[in-house]
């Protein structure tokens, strides 16, 4: 077996987040300068123009006069500050999610991921406030005057601190906190909105197409900035007006602005910041695993190596003491238990699932033979980091999960040991209301347990295929501690029914092959359950031949 570390580092990955900020700093700055420069132009005096007539004619004299660096002016702050800045923001709305949540899988309203983003604007101010200081300043001063003040950032800082400490370059402190934390959190709630409308029922959003993400992450953008113009145009004018000329802050400047020019002149810029938020965020959120991730996540990223295999390559055999658990990027992989001496195949991995770790868990030997059949890849985690990191999480998921497991009918035959390895293998998924969870006449890969909430079961019959009112019929409906998605499994037939959400549900799922390799005891009960399946259908549709 041919063994290549590639451990995925997380200052690559802050560094690769923060190449991305870079990267959208430098497409929107230049539609940033022009907003800054059309916010904080002054009100034209009798008998004169204004400077710039709008977005375009904003654009052509600053080309004209300055060249097209006189766009990227002050750009230096916010490049220094993105990849800091995402960072801590991701930071700040992962903490406001957990501040709300009762468990890690509790799914938030969108009032409340309004809430978790708006704390994430709050930590943002920090590295925000100093950052649109100092870029303001640059961008709107030669502009204006038509006089160099400051040789660049650094220039800039140290003049700022000179003239007034630490006050002048948090100048704007409390119109940054106005912007970006009712800012970030329609951006935030806007975008989980979004993803959840264009996910197509019984999908998840990581089957989101790329222009779904982009489009989502764009207009999300826009509603941000929708909320975020009027304060962004008393920040832009405070932060770059002379010392002294606002005593009493924002309110100053609002008096003044509303009095001159109205109250459309709060958004100033309007055109110039709507044609940078939709590019500027048409990009899903940069994954930050402490944000959305447990912790040890990015720990088991790093730990995890890639092992290339070939066809007819043993990755574990049955018996043999374990070594790591897998998880399989590409490549099929056939599963042999060997019983009475002969080998019998008794099921395969398709290009995707995981491996070996029942072995790691309880200190067993081996209880399968895995062999590739073709060429493919493998992600693997050695025994120790995976019992450091794994069987840890595993001890806080049985002490959430035991007691419940223990009051579900179905698994009350099942001895302690066996229930505990149920509970190792499920995983929570969550459903919003009438979501579709099973898809009548897919192929069945799961059995599901209801946590909370519950669940209806319709048939749309298929002896009655032709007929006009043909429609869905609801059969049953599951609550708390009843499972579905058994019947397909059982029978290796096609969904028999589609089952869609009551509410907000949540259910614990258990894929194939742990269902096939589990709950062997608890087989005689769930098939001594299709007899009152058939009775059912028989009653609706007078056959039972869509079972």
């Amino acid at each position: 077996m041919s063994k290549q570390q590639k451990p995925i580092s997380p200052l690559k990955n802050f560094f690769a987040g923060g190449f991305g900020g870079v990267c959208l700093v430098f497409a929107g700055h230049p539609l940033d300068t022009i907003k800054v420069r059309l916010q904080t132009q002054p009100k034209a005096k009798p008998g004169e123009t204004l400077l710039y007539r709008g977005t375009f004619d904003c654009f052509k004299k600053t080309l004209a006069k300055e060249g097209v660096r006189g766009l990227y002016k002050g750009m230096a702050a916010p490049i220094i500050g993105v990849t800091p800045m995402f960072a801590v923001c991701f930071f700040g709305f992962g903490l406001g999610k957990k501040l709300q949540q009762k468990s890690p899988d509790d799914v938030l309203t969108y009032p409340q991921l309004f809430a978790a983003g708006m704390l994430s604007g709050v930590f943002t101010t920090a590295i925000m406030t100093p950052g649109e200081r100092i870029k303001c300043l640059l961008q709107q001063i030669q502009a204006s005057t038509g006089k160099v003040k400051f040789n660049g950032p650094i220039d800039c800082v140290k003049q700022l601190y000179r003239e007034s400490g630490i006050r002048g370059i948090y100048k704007g402190t409390a119109l940054t906190l106005m912007r970006d934390v009712p800012a970030s959190g329609m951006y935030f709630m806007s975008y989980e909105w979004l993803k959840n409308d264009l996910t197509p029922p019984g999908k998840s959003h990581n089957e989101l197409s790329v222009p779904s993400i982009l489009f989502a992450g764009g207009m999300a953008g826009i509603f941000n900035w929708a909320v975020a113009i009027p304060p962004d145009v008393l920040k832009s004018r405070f932060q770059t007006a002379p010392e002294g000329k606002y005593p009493n802050g924002f309110r100053d400047v609002l008096r003044e602005l509303v009095r001159e020019e109205g109250v459309a002149s709060l958004y100033k810029g309007f055109n110039a910041v709507m044609l940078r938020a939709f590019p500027a965020n048409a990009s899903p959120p940069p994954a930050n695993p402490t944000a959305e991730f447990p912790e040890q996540f990015s720990e088991i990223l790093d730990a995890m190596f890639e092992v290339l295999v070939k066809p007819q390559q043993h990755i574990i055999d049955q018996g043999d003491d374990g070594d790591n658990f897998y998880v399989i990027e590409k490549g099929t992989f056939d599963i042999f238990v060997q019983k009475d001496g002969a080998s019998l195949c008794v099921g395969k991995y398709d290009n995707k699932g995981s491996f070996g770790e029942l072995a790691l868990m309880y200190n067993t030997p081996r209880a399968a033979t895995i062999v590739a059949t073709q060429e493919g890849a493998l992600w693997a985690l050695d025994r120790a980091t995976f019992h450091r990191l794994i069987v840890k999480n595993n001890a806080k998921k049985r002490r959430m999960y035991e007691a419940f497991i223990e009051s579900v009918p179905l698994l009350k035959s099942l001895e302690l040991s066996e229930r505990m390895k149920i509970v190792d293998v499920l995983a929570a998924r969550s459903f919003k209301d009438e979501e579709r969870i099973i898809t009548q006449g897919d192929e069945a890969d799961c059995f599901y347990i209801v946590e909370s909430g519950q669940v209806k079961i319709k048939i749309k019959s298929k002896t009655k295929v032709s007929e006009q009112n043909n429609g869905e019929v609801e059969v049953a409906r599951c609550v708390r501690g009843q499972y579905f998605g058994e019947l397909a499994l059982v029978t290796n037939k096609p969904r028999a029914a589609s089952v869609y959400a009551v509410g907000e549900t949540k259910c614990l799922v258990i894929d194939i092959q742990a269902f096939e390799r589990l709950l062997g005891p608890c087989m005689d009960i769930m098939k001594r359950n299709i007899s009152l399946y058939e009775d059912q259908l028989v009653a609706l549709f007078g056959s039972s031949e869509d079972l």
